[in-house]
């Protein structure tokens, strides 16, 4: 080899080492600030999520549309009104039948908007009627300074493939 390959080949191994080395800064820097996005974004305790299933599910079993309306955040009852609750409970209530047994399976931290955190939470329901489906119940909520409040119901039948 000449003296200019060797000069070249010298000069390209340190680029690629300082490639290296900047990448590997850049991806220890992401890995950090992903790390921190994920530590500020706050987390639902589950038994904050049990509490909520077991009070929207008494709620719904009694029929009690007022007490559930109650607990709805402000700008969820922009969307809805108090009859169209009372008439939605009842044909889901019509449809499903009383809720005899629920399961927390999951909270999902769904988004925030104005200091305020937005959760689903997932629930598996068995309703007492055995010729019904079993279903799923989809609570969402919102948290703002320890407050938290219902912004939407959801009750979804689960239907077996066979």
């Amino acid at each position: 080899m000449s003296k200019y390959s060797n000069v070249i080949l010298s000069f390209i191994f340190v680029l690629v080492l300082i490639n290296l080395m900047l990448t590997g800064y850049i991806l220890m820097k992401q890995t950090v600030q992903t790390n921190i996005v994920n530590d500020s974004v706050e987390s639902l305790d589950s038994s904050i999520a049990q509490a909520w299933g077991k009070k929207v599910t008494e709620m719904y079993n009694q029929q009690d549309h007022q007490g559930l309306y109650a607990l709805f955040n402000e700008k969820a009852k922009v969307k809805i009104s108090h009859h169209q609750l009372e008439s939605q409970l009842k044909k889901l209530f019509h449809l499903f039948g009383e809720i005899e047994q629920s399961a927390f399976i999951s909270a999902e931290n769904i988004g925030e908007k104005g200091g305020e955190l937005y959760y689903k939470l997932l629930f598996n329901i068995r309703v007492k009627d055995p010729s019904k489906r079993l279903a799923t119940l989809t609570i969402s909520i919102v948290s703002k300074s320890e407050k938290v409040s219902l912004y939407g119901i959801r009750i979804n039948a689960n239907y077996p493939l066979d």
